[in-house]
């Protein structure tokens, strides 16, 4: 939750900046205030009392800063943000200098305005130890789904208030886990980040996930198969060990490959979920794939066997797939071919292009047997509205696109 003190050269532009919050989908608490850059001494205590500024001034200089530099010195946590028509080239370097990172133009721009919300919220939050539950998914077997279910698993948990979720592209070959949830480039990709290893922090991780929304990132695969495989254990290690600080669940979509890289990630992970579909070839792949998480030493708690497109009429039905896999099965979704289909075309998350289909439905149910600490609050939440007398919020609001 940001705190937002909102300073105003004009009574008739807050309730418009107000509204272009309100779209952002960034939980905050806003306090209003009528004068201009340079009377910001006047507010100096709600100004202590916030996270964010926002100074919206039609005449404002770059003359005009020396109490929003003064602000700043005397509130180290707090960020600014500019509005003003227009603005110069002089007034951007000033800002700048006086430690302002955001300075928007008149109109504003809706996409911008969410984009600098997420990440003064993300710097908020930066300090937050977390202890982030790690989940893997992996396949023996290519055309699984397991890219489909980790964007959809992650677009679920992210529904929670406040509650961070991160999804990790492992997979080796071309890495699109990030198109089915954004319409644009991620910022970096894993390969990027782990050639900058060595500098590696809270700020730099920021800068190269992709914010999906404002409680969802992605950390891009490689994309391209010969600089997945350069990736180091070492380096994922560092890597893991400061997102699990700062979000609250972590998926990684593994993929069907199996390398020191992987192993590594499995190893780490606090559940296995093992992505099979009712034919040979997949329990052929899949019970070879148990085998070796048991050679591996994973107890039998950490597996969990999903069965996906699953078919209550197929030839190969549960109680065979059960005893050919050697391990019971913890889950099944439903074959949905044609949202499945329709959410992939369009490159976005089925759950929310379909969120009251059978197969989003089953996304939720796994979401709450893999997470069930972070997903019980979303089940005292569902009875509250079944008591409550108010109409339910609106869904999240996603980036352009979806």
């Amino acid at each position: 939750m940001i705190d937002i003190l909102l300073i105003s050269s004009g009574m008739e532009r807050m309730p418009l900046i107000a509204a272009r919050l309100e779209k952002s989908g960034v939980p905050y608490r806003l306090r209003t205030a009528y004068g201009t850059a340079r009377q910001l001494r006047v507010h100096a205590r709600l100004i202590r009392m916030a996270d964010l500024l926002i100074v919206d001034d039609v005449d404002l200089s770059a003359r005009d800063l020396d109490d929003v530099e003064e602000a700043l010195a005397c509130t180290p946590a707090l960020h600014c943000m500019l509005v003003t028509p227009a603005p110069s080239t002089a007034l951007l370097g000033a800002a700048m200098r006086v430690g302002v990172r955001h300075v928007l133009s008149w109109p504003l721009d809706a996409d911008e305005l969410g984009a600098a919300l997420i990440q003064v919220d993300g710097r908020k939050t930066a300090g937050v130890r977390r202890n982030g539950r790690v989940v893997s998914l992996a396949s023996s077997k290519g055309g699984s789904g397991t890219t489909l279910i980790a964007v959809n698993l992650a677009c679920s948990l992210s529904a929670l208030r406040h509650r961070r979720v991160l999804l990790i592209d492992l997979t080796q070959q071309f890495a699109d886990a990030s198109l089915l949830m954004a319409n644009k480039p991620p910022p970096a990709t894993l390969a990027d980040l782990c050639a900058q290893i060595d500098r590696l922090d809270a700020a730099l991780l920021e800068s190269c996930v992709m914010h999906v929304h404002v409680n969802l990132d992605v950390l891009a695969g490689a994309g391209d198969p010969l600089r997945a495989a350069e990736l180091q254990p070492a380096q994922f290690q560092r890597i893991l060990s400061l997102v699990r600080e700062r979000y609250d669940a972590v998926l990684i979509d593994v993929g069907q490959t199996l390398n020191p890289l992987t192993i590594h990630a499995l190893d780490h992970s606090d559940a296995i979920c093992m992505v099979v579909r009712q034919t040979p070839l997949y329990l052929h792949g899949g019970r070879r794939m148990i085998d070796i998480f048991r050679e591996f030493g994973y107890p039998a708690s950490k597996v969990r066997v999903v069965v996906n497109q699953y078919d209550k009429n197929a030839q190969i039905n549960l109680s065979t797939l059960e005893r050919t896999l050697g391990a019971k099965v913890s889950h099944q979704l439903p074959r949905d071919d044609a949202h499945a289909d329709e959410a992939l075309n369009r490159g976005v998350p089925l759950v929310t292009s379909a969120r009251d289909s059978a197969l989003a439905r089953g996304i939720g149910l796994l979401a709450d047997m893999l997470w069930p600490a972070l997903t019980a609050e979303r089940r005292k939440s569902v009875l509250g509205r079944l008591f409550a007398t108010r109409p339910n919020l609106p869904p999240p609001q996603w980036k352009p696109g979806h």
